[in-house]
């Protein structure tokens, strides 16, 4: 399914967007309400995720316009802060589909996406994003490298899914707990750490098939394309390592 979020929480736009896009689904994502609109002129959505609070209007104000005066009768999913049965109970009245008050949870979120999409005969789009000898196999959940499934946890794919989709961008610990551990705050970054070295041995992001998945000290990690001489150096390296081995 093509699925719009208004959301101006960047956080959470890119917690939604990756949950979302490994079950398959295409997700646009919107900061404020005039930016939903003018992209509703011009793309079909399928459903549309809504939050309440945003920088140019009130989500319940933008769910009512769309149901009254635009003719929207697709699906909208209703997300709060607020977990008040009175919000609830105001959201479904004014014409939300369902309700998930924050903080999200990855396959709640997911399951519920899916089970509106049922009410329309929606099933999500298949698609795989290939990465040189990497691909991303939305279908069957996993990585494939070099056409060899490696098996990884649920939350090294989800992992893997946001690096491959940020390429070149420094991500912080921070970010990285946020999204795919759904923990915010200063704590202990050695969880991160730990998943970080078993998914670059897994899936030898160390530069010989074109990824070089790198700490960055006291910060994060960013996800480099390798160029092709930096590639052959790193394929000499390891021959010459299994040649004195």
């Amino acid at each position: 399914m093509h699925i719009g979020v208004l959301e101006d929480d960047s956080v959470q736009q890119e917690f939604i967007r990756l949950c979302l896009s490994a079950a398959e689904h295409e997700v646009s994502l919107f900061e404020r309400a005039s930016e939903l609109r003018r992209a509703m002129q011009q793309q079909a959505f399928d459903l549309l995720i809504l939050d309440w609070r945003l920088p140019d209007a009130c989500g319940m104000d933008v769910m009512s316009h769309l149901r009254q005066h635009d003719g929207w009768h697709n699906p909208i999913l209703f997300i709060t802060a607020s977990q008040n049965e009175e919000d609830v109970v105001l959201a479904l009245e004014h014409g939300a589909d369902d309700f998930l008050a924050k903080p999200l949870r990855p396959r709640e979120l997911e399951a519920r996406v899916n089970a509106l999409g049922r009410r329309l005969g929606m099933k999500a789009v298949k698609r795989h994003d290939r990465h040189g000898a990497y691909f991303l196999d939305r279908e069957h959940h996993c990585v494939r490298l070099e056409g060899r499934a490696i098996s990884l946890t649920d939350r090294e794919y989800r992992l893997a899914t946001l690096f491959f989709t940020h390429v070149g961008e420094l991500l912080s610990r921070a970010h990285l707990l946020e999204v795919v551990w759904g923990i915010k705050g200063d704590v202990s970054t050695r969880t991160v750490d730990t998943h970080i070295s078993r998914l670059r041995r897994k899936l030898a992001l160390d530069g010989r098939h074109g990824f070089r998945l790198r700490s960055i000290y006291q910060y994060g990690y960013r996800l480099e394309p390798q160029a092709a001489d930096a590639v052959s150096e790193a394929q000499g390296s390891e021959e010459a390592m299994c040649s004195g081995a």
